[in-house]
């Protein structure tokens, strides 16, 4: 049974709350206020991290230490702040989770238990993950601000990654399998001889787009894959391409029009520039705001 991924970052392991008193076999790695971070805890994050290729060796202890003690920080000021998730909004992340793990919902259970992990205490691991990601959120919005002149500053450094790339307006014909290729060869030149590629394409497609005549809609000439590339190189505006074997049956593609990349003005992209330009000051202002909370934390380190 495939490894469920629970989170596309590093933040599975969640601090419980602990009271130090409670502490009597495992040993102490960490007292964050009243909070305490057991050994055995470090020991499992430091797997983990050296699981997913995070850290190796002695750092993963250390790496995963700092990252609980934060993860403390972040679960009592929640807490402070009265931050709660609900039953649906846990139930919408799980399933997101076993949607991207190609997994059925009601086989999660199972494949946690092949893992070594307990249903509930992953249902709980998922709603204190969502009270962090609230909380850190709301911290960050109210700490994001900019003007429109840095904002501006930010699009001209950055303009490459505004660019609109080549794209293409495709339309494809797949066919059958088992199709001579003198059938499509015929059905080619039907095109040629001035008939609709888009009505054959309804007519004889096999393709997923058939009955909307075969449109693939525009498509950055970069993403294509290899033999979709070649088969249209050098076509212009309404020009079909040659028979094209690809994943065992032949297609034929037709270029309704191309586009050539531009450069956006500012304006038609200043959306796209705030997010990129909040995206990268979203650790700085994150790890500056938790270090405001270790500042007011009583934090003792004891390994």
């Amino acid at each position: 049974m495939k490894r469920v991924f629970l989170w596309a970052v590093w933040g599975l392991v969640v601090v419980a709350a602990v009271d130090a008193r409670a502490v009597v076999v495992d040993g102490v790695a960490a007292v964050v206020d009243r909070q305490v971070i057991t050994r055995s805890e470090v020991a499992e994050a430091a797997t983990l991290l050296r699981q997913t290729g995070a850290s190796a060796g002695a750092d993963a202890e250390k790496l995963a230490l700092e990252k609980l003690v934060e993860r403390a920080l972040v679960e009592q000021e929640a807490a402070r702040l009265g931050i709660e998730v609900t039953d649906e909004e846990v139930e919408q992340a799980i399933c997101d989770i076993c949607e991207r793990n190609n997994l059925d919902r009601d086989k999660l259970p199972e494949a946690l238990a092949a893992q070594g992990l307990d249903y509930d205490v992953y249902v709980q691991q998922v709603r204190a993950r969502l009270r962090q990601m609230k909380l850190v959120s709301r911290v960050l919005r109210a700490r994001m601000s900019v003007s429109d002149m840095a904002l501006r500053e930010f699009y001209l450094k950055n303009i490459p990654e505004f660019r609109d790339p080549d794209a293409v307006h495709l339309y494809h014909i797949q066919f059958p399998e088992g199709t001579s290729r003198e059938r499509v060869e015929a059905v080619r030149a039907r095109v040629l001889a001035g008939e609709s590629f888009q009505d054959l394409a309804r007519l004889v497609s096999v393709g997923p787009a058939a009955v909307e005549g075969g449109d693939m809609g525009f498509l950055p000439v970069g993403s294509l894959a290899g033999g979709v590339a070649a088969a249209i190189e050098g076509l212009e505006d309404g020009q079909v391409s040659r028979p094209v074997e690809l994943l065992g049956t032949l297609h034929l593609f037709y270029v309704d029009q191309r586009q050539k990349g531009r450069i956006p003005p500012f304006e038609e992209v200043r959306d796209r520039v705030q997010a990129r330009y909040f995206k990268e000051r979203e650790q700085e202002l994150f790890q500056s705001w938790i270090g405001s909370l270790r500042e007011k934390a009583r934090i003792e380190v004891k390994m």
